[in-house]
């Protein structure tokens, strides 16, 4: 059975999408199967593994089974990316699903995990990108989760947003069970971390706040403010292909090794 990994904030801009496509990628270099699942309106891991998406109809994404009455089944869209994995791509209408998913009586929040035990003995590894918001899809990316990723970039306006999505997936706890999550600090220099030249610095100080804010949930390893991670994907590549011997490739198999292999 499939190790199910969940990126997910209630905030955009916080590197949820970039985070999950580095480091589903960097997992299927090793050799393992792996499916990404896209939930975002935003359809960046789409784009990034498919390309060209303007021949895909709705039913060809994730909206056609995200519904009461599903027209088609997740194996019937799951596409194999040229970057040695699998996606089920989303579509710039996921509004529409949260409209279909709050139709639904009973058993909402179990739609998608419904449609990942039909394939789930296929893959090694399940990667979701859940939208910005706590609706219906982030219920339905966090039940079927093993673990829980929270990026955040390191300001209070992301603090108070990650603190919300904990306070969701905790209020979530009482009827999907508990879930492992942990906060990822992204875009950050390293100057700013204890020991850097910057740590005094206000932002070295707001790590220090986040390191008390969030415990033991905080994960050890960040990602760097890296232009090469951005020039990578403005190229439609990953990190990896991007630039291979690179401190932002480095630190994302850190962050790998710990949170997605330590699972």
């Amino acid at each position: 059975m499939a190790k199910v990994i969940a990126f997910t904030n209630n905030k955009g801009g916080t590197g949820k999408s970039t985070i999950c496509c580095s480091t589903a990628h960097l997992v299927a270099c090793r050799g393992v199967r792996v499916l990404v699942i896209d939930m975002t309106s935003q359809t960046t891991a789409s784009s990034l593994f498919l390309g060209n998406l303007e021949a895909l109809d709705e039913n060809d994404t994730v909206l056609t089974f995200l519904k009461k009455r599903p027209e088609r089944n997740i194996e019937d869209v799951i596409f194999e990316s040229q970057k040695g994995l699998d996606i089920v791509p989303s579509h710039v209408s996921m509004a529409e699903a949260v409209t279909q998913l709050a139709s639904i009586q009973m058993g909402k929040e179990m739609v998608l995990k419904k449609q990942i035990e039909r394939v789930s003995e296929h893959y090694d590894y399940i990667f979701i990108d859940s939208p910005g918001d706590l609706n219906e899809l982030t219920a339905n990316a966090l039940v079927p989760a093993d673990k829980v990723l929270l990026p955040t970039r390191l300001n209070r306006t992301d603090f108070q947003c990650t603190e919300t999505t904990i306070r969701f997936i905790q209020e979530a706890e009482s009827y999907i069970g508990p879930r492992k999550f942990r906060v990822v600090v992204n875009m950050l220099d390293d100057r700013y971390l204890p020991g850097g030249i910057w740590a005094a610095s206000h932002t070295g100080q707001l790590y220090q706040h986040a390191r008390e804010m969030f415990g033991d949930i905080l994960c050890p390893v960040t990602v760097p403010d890296s232009a090469d991670i951005r020039t990578a994907f403005d190229r439609g590549l990953t990190i990896l292909e991007h630039k291979p011997e690179s401190e932002a490739t480095r630190r994302l198999e850190e962050l790998v090794q710990l949170e997605v292999f330590g699972v």
